[in-house]
Formats: structure tokens, C-alpha cells, sequence
């Protein structure tokens, strides 16, 4: 199954390489595309299995869209017993050597983290890169959010709708050697209406590259949800180790 998932992102990817070639050599173009497995046996056989992408074209010197998504699924005993995916697309526009806009539209479901269904989520808002050099970057974003959450009819329980945020973004790259390199980010999301009801995400990360195409990742998440209807846990945790490739 994972070297299903892996060969579907590799084919996607050199299909949408060799499309954007074809239609405009002059754009550049980068994409990666992840593959997760971790299976464990004995009392219970419980296998997990995840894919994500992430696609980047510079559609001018001062315009990129970003396409990205991903998709976790957890089989225990043979049965379903939780999945999350994403999906989403961005726009950027680059406004100086350090300041950027975007806009950005995306659709999630996460079972671990807050009873719902689906949120779709639209951005709105600027970055800007503190540091950038040849080993190391830090960019922060400052922007708007709006989401509307939906559930399942017999999950109706809590508030539920539409929400305001304040979002505050930032991401730090390191580069320690020239194979290894590091990446930490955090999202806090300050609910305008209800501040106890406020989400913050973080994730902490070690990429070795072993190829040219191919690099190894291990990636620690935590997804934190205040809106958590009772006795329901407010935090969710994710360790994974994936096999990365570029293209």
C-alpha cells in the first residue's frame, strides 16, 4: 500500500513537471510528495498510512500559487478507526525583496483533534522574511481567517458554525550541513469572539537527504484545540517518519 501511495505522488508529480514544462518553460517549478507508514502487530494490528504534497509554481517574478494537501489514515484490526486529510491552495504575491500577500482557501477533517466533519478555511494576510541566507530562513505571516465547521447531525454538541481568527505564523529552516537540515514552525489562531476557544499547531522536524530526489524526514506535531467538547483531549500528537521526494 505505501509503495502505491509513494509511486501515485511520484507519477502525479513528473506528470505535473512535464505539464508545466510543456505549456510555459519559462515558469519554475517544485513539488514534493511524502510517504508515512508505521505498522505495529501483537495484541492488536494497527497500521498506519499517510501521503502528503506540496507543489509550488512562480507564475511571474512576483506571483507563485501553491497547491498542497495530505491524508492520514489508521486501520486497527483490520477496521477504519480514524482519518484526516487536507487540501488546499494558495496565492502569493510578492510585494518586496522582504514582504509578501496571500490568500489562501482550505478544506480539512481531523477526527483526532475536535469533533467535526470538515472545515473550510479561508486566509487572507502577509508575510515577511526576518532572516534569509544561504543556511538559514525565518519568515513570519500576520493575517485573517475565517472558517466554517461542519458535524455529523448526531454530533451536534458545542459551538459549532462560523469563527473569526487572528492568525499568527512562523517558520525557521536551518540548514546544518549540506545533506542535513532542520524546520520548526507555529500557527496560534486567537478566536475574535471566544479566546477560550483558540487553536494553536506546531511541528518540529529533521530532513537527511540521501539522493538527489530522495530524503528522509522525521516530523513531531502537536495540534492543540481549545473548542474541544469535554472530556474530549485538547491536544493531539503525531510522530512520523516519511520518505520525501522532490521534483
Amino acid at each position: 500500500m505505501v509503495k502505491s501511495i509513494l509511486l501515485i505522488s511520484l507519477v502525479s508529480g513528473a506528470l505535473l513537471l512535464t505539464i508545466n514544462k510543456a505549456h510555459a518553460a519559462e515558469e519554475s517549478f517544485k513539488g514534493t510528495a511524502e510517504a508515512t507508514s508505521v505498522i505495529v502487530t501483537g495484541n492488536t494490528n494497527t497500521e498506519t498510512v499517510g501521503a502528503s504534497t506540496k507543489n509550488t509554481w512562480n507564475l511571474t517574478d512576483a506571483d507563485l500559487a501553491v497547491v498542497f494537501g495530505n491524508y492520514l489514515s489508521t486501520k486497527s484490526a483490520g477496521t477504519v478507526t480514524g482519518k484526516s486529510w487536507t487540501a488546499g491552495l494558495r496565492y502569493e504575491r510578492v510585494l518586496s525583496t522582504d514582504f509578501s500577500a496571500f490568500i489562501q482557501q482550505m478544506s480539512e477533517s481531523d477526527p483526532y483533534n475536535g469533533v467535526y466533519t470538515q472545515r473550510d478555511s479561508t486566509d487572507i494576510g502577509g508575510k515577511y522574511s526576518i532572516i534569509k541566507t544561504d543556511t538559514l530562513t525565518w519568515i513570519a505571516e500576520l493575517g485573517y481567517r475565517y472558517s466554517s465547521t461542519y458535524v455529523e447531525p448526531t454530533a451536534k454538541t458545542g459551538d459549532v458554525g462560523s469563527a473569526n481568527y487572528a492568525r499568527l505564523y512562523s517558520e525557521i529552516n536551518n540548514k546544518f550541513t549540506t545533506t542535513t537540515s532542520g524546520k520548526l514552525w507555529a500557527e496560534y489562531l486567537l478566536n475574535t469572539k471566544t479566546s477560550d476557544q483558540s487553536l494553536w499547531n506546531a511541528e518540529a522536524s529533521f530532513t537527511a537527504v540521501m539522493s538527489a530526489m530522495f530524503s528522509l524526514k522525521t516530523a513531531y506535531l502537536v495540534k492543540h484545540n481549545e473548542s474541544a467538547i469535554s472530556p474530549l483531549k485538547k491536544d493531539t500528537t503525531t510522530w512520523a517518519t516519511s520518505l520525501i521526494a522532490a521534483y
